[in-house]
């Protein structure tokens, strides 16, 4: 299935330190358990394993040629921000023009690796053995980002990671890492915008570290739109510090498949995280997002909420699962998901979870599947509105709600817009039974 070189690859990245016997230390764990299977608890509703097989049989490491080369068209307009630009998983540039300079440190990953004293910086994180798809990227990184904001520092414009894919990622294997550190009282609000050339089969294996410090805020958010050949996993650890905030935002309508698996530590009191997420999904896609917030301490407060709709032969899944030490008194946590299944031939599965160890907590799940109510329909239809328009009425309606918690108003315009053509584009021939 795969022509994966790690000897020459290993050759070309030596690095002189303790990461060299890292990297093997982690392909021998994925060679033992391979691809996730629904073998798996954690991937009980996706098979990548033979997703892969047979879809993407001939899965090569990259050898990151052209890694420059992308459509400037591509790079979104009217919009203030900063940006840096991947190009197969290879860090291609930074542009900060509205900050402090000297209150940013940014480097590609690459270095990073190569550097003895930054490599400390994150060495642990190649030592979780979060699943074989993180082992594999502990052994194949190649590039990334490496960004640190200092204390007291808050961003001015958002910053826009541009992830492009050209035709040499064509039947890749691309494992890639972002790290991104903000310092106490910092602010930033953070764009992760995925763009591929028509038609191009790649596998993108991404893993993103981000710590909060205390008082600081992340707001991310991240649009997976036009990619229809990919194949992604995209796995997020974040630790939160004292009175921070963790902001996530997915939309996601693009991929044939994608599967983010979001991590949150609440390590200390006041520390809050919100996932919010917009599925659009149509022929045969596959989304799975799974999330896991943890509470690891008094006061803290977590919130979800998944809105998603399936046309054609579609198939999305929403694991959450939000978990209370047993010194996390005070918790707050809440999920919801809800989803409209407008074809007989696509399915959505839900799995909302509790593991509560503290007494003194306000915790709630709920989960709802179903159709569009006919009656509002048939209501519509009689104030003049055509059954087309009355279904794109209602769906953008159901929506709206998880649109509504974006709070980056460019942010907020600009997925609003996507969100809004994608209905326009898409002919609802919904299953009424």
């Amino acid at each position: 299935m795969m022509s994966l070189n790690f000897d020459a690859f290993q050759k070309a990245n030596q690095s002189g330190s303790e990461l060299d016997s890292i990297r093997i230390k982690n392909f021998n764990i994925f060679q033992k358990k391979g691809f996730p299977s629904k073998k798996e608890e954690n991937w009980k509703y996706t098979d990548l394993k033979t997703i892969l097989y047979n879809n993407l049989n001939k899965l090569e490491l990259p050898n990151h040629e052209n890694t420059s080369q992308y459509n400037s068209e591509w790079l979104l307009k009217n919009f203030e921000h900063n940006q840096i630009i991947l190009v197969n998983g290879d860090f291609v540039s930074s542009t900060f023009s509205f900050e402090a300079k000297e209150k940013i440190k940014i480097k590609p990953l690459k270095t990073v690796l190569k550097d003895k004293k930054d490599f400390k910086k994150i060495r642990d994180y190649f030592t979780e053995q979060q699943n074989s798809l993180a082992s594999l990227n502990h052994a194949l990184v190649h590039d990334g980002i490496f960004l640190e904001i200092e204390d007291n520092y808050s961003f001015k414009k958002p910053l826009i990671i541009y992830n492009f894919f050209n035709k040499s990622s064509e039947n890749k294997i691309i494992n890639n890492k972002c790290f991104i550190s903000l310092g106490k009282n910092s602010q930033l609000s953070l764009l992760e915008y995925y763009k591929a050339e028509d038609s191009i089969k790649y596998f993108n294996n991404t893993i993103h570290h981000y710590s909060i410090q205390k008082n600081s805020i992340l707001k991310k958010f991240s649009i997976d739109n036009n990619l229809d050949n990919s194949y992604n996993y995209h796995l997020t650890n974040v630790k939160s510090y004292s009175n921070s905030i963790f902001e996530n935002f997915l939309f996601s309508s693009g991929s044939s498949f994608v599967k983010n698996e979001i991590h949150c530590d609440l390590l200390e009191s006041f520390s809050s995280c919100f996932v919010n997420a917009l599925i659009f999904l149509s022929k045969q896609q596959h989304h799975e997002l799974k999330t896991n917030i943890n509470h690891k301490h008094q006061h803290c407060k977590s919130s979800q909420l998944v809105k998603s709709i399936l046309l054609d032969k579609s198939n999305g899944t929403y694991q959450g699962k939000i978990y209370v030490d047993k010194d996390a008194q005070k918790t707050n946590g809440y999920q919801l998901s809800k989803a409209l299944v407008l074809s007989e031939n696509s399915a959505f599965n839900s799995k909302p979870e509790l593991e509560i160890y503290a007494d003194d907590v306000k915790c709630s799940h709920g989960s709802s599947t179903g159709n569009i109510d006919q009656n509002s329909i048939f209501y519509l239809m009689s104030r003049g509105l055509s059954k087309e328009q009355a279904n794109k009425m209602l769906v953008e309606g159901f929506l709206n709600e998880a649109i509504e918690t974006i709070t980056e108003p460019n942010i907020q315009s600009l997925i609003s817009k996507l969100f809004i053509d994608k209905i326009n584009k898409t002919k609802f021939e919904i299953n009424e039974h």
